[in-house]
């Protein structure tokens, strides 16, 4: 998929701005707070879903007297290059209305199914040095975008532990013999959710990590070797598969029974799916604790990528990739690979230093200040 052109109006710090892109590299450069971000938003919105997830009155400028956003995308998909496709969005107020070669879209959600982007944020380091809880949602989310039926599974799980902690968290007024029976049962409906969540994040886990570990070579140009580990607080160090389901089963089951005595003394489930992790390894040194920033930086843009490339060999169909202030951190080798050898892939960055972009050969790049676009020849 490529986007061609781009034309807004009164969005955010916008008041007017057309753009027709570069089929390969965009970049927008400027202070901070200027609209470069405003722009890549601008895409997503016309996919269908803001990565900023906004209320509708942010997206609308503070001084536009209720004017009407709109929003004009043109693209082409890959198996069709010739054939240009429109997608319309605007808003007044709170209520907006997005249309595709003019047919309107009940839910945002059906065009973001259809046309997909990529995104990296600042927040998204955090998956590599942040809390577990922000890995797992990370894996629960490719997990998703490979296999739409694996959210029906993440909220039975986390609908019968929220069942379960309650039960535990009420305990007291009952008699252990009871108490136990009770457990059991939940037990065995968490392990059999739990093996289907966690099978559902293995099944592309090694696919993700296999793709990240090339991008990172590439993108570091040495002989650092960057792995993963998905990290399960009920197998340990058991060897197993995604396809070991008895045996992740049985496992599962035996861990709930060995931690009761704890469960009853803390009043919530300790082991499971929602207490499993990631752990990312450069030459086998754990990365959350002794990466360097430029390290954590390429570990995360290499997942934005090898998502891309999941997508691709999903669907056949080529994402839009949105890297927000991506080249911050980054050394001279590694921003020139972010620059010129992101291939087959229709790019967008947002770099706040003109120097960052000197390593580029080709491609479009915009001076953004006060929410105006200049074009700069590369």
């Amino acid at each position: 998929m490529i986007i061609k052109s781009l034309t807004v109006k009164n969005f955010r710090n916008i008041a007017y701005a057309e753009f027709s892109f570069d089929k390969r590299i965009n970049i927008f450069t400027g202070s901070n707070a200027q609209g470069k971000t405003n722009i890549c938003e601008a895409v997503s919105l016309c996919f269908g879903k803001s990565f900023r997830n906004p209320k509708a009155a942010e997206l609308i400028p503070f001084n536009s007297n209720n004017e009407e956003i709109s929003l004009e995308l043109t693209f082409s998909f890959d198996s069709l290059p010739d054939k240009d496709n429109l997608i319309i969005y605007t808003q007044k107020g709170s209520n907006f209305k997005l249309t595709f070669n003019g047919l309107e879209m009940k839910s945002a959600e059906e065009l973001y199914g259809a046309l997909r982007y990529v995104i990296f944020i600042p927040e998204d380091l955090y998956i590599v040095k942040g809390n577990p809880e922000k890995r797992r949602d990370y894996i629960d989310f490719v997990s998703n975008m490979i296999n739409r039926v694996h959210n029906s599974k993440i909220y039975e799980y986390n609908k019968a532990l929220r069942q379960k902690n309650n039960l535990l968290y009420n305990l007291s007024g009952y008699d252990r013999d009871y108490s136990s029976d009770m457990l059991e049962s939940w037990n065995d409906t968490l392990a059999k959710l739990g093996v289907n969540v966690m099978c559902g994040r293995l099944k592309y886990f090694s696919t993700l990590s296999a793709y990240a570990a090339d991008f990172y070579g590439r993108i570091n140009k040495s002989d650092e070797k960057l792995t993963m580990r998905y990290e399960s607080s009920v197998m340990e160090d058991i060897s197993y598969t995604a396809e070991d389901w008895e045996l992740m089963y049985e496992t599962y089951r035996n861990k709930l029974r060995e931690t009761f005595e704890k469960e009853l003394k803390m009043k919530y489930t300790v082991v499971g799916a929602h207490r499993d992790d990631i752990s990312f390894f450069i030459d086998n040194i754990p990365s959350k604790d002794f990466a360097s920033q430029g390290q954590i930086r390429s570990i995360a843009v290499s997942l934005k990528l090898a998502e891309a490339r999941m997508i691709y060999e999903k669907s056949g169909d080529v994402p839009i990739i949105i890297l927000d202030d991506v080249l911050s951190e980054l050394d001279r080798d590694r921003r020139a690979f972010i620059t010129n050898h992101i291939d087959n892939f229709q790019t967008f960055i947002t770099s706040c230093n003109i120097s960052d972009i000197k390593e580029l050969a080709s491609g479009k790049v915009w001076r953004v200040e006060k929410g105006s676009f200049s074009e700069i020849k590369v």
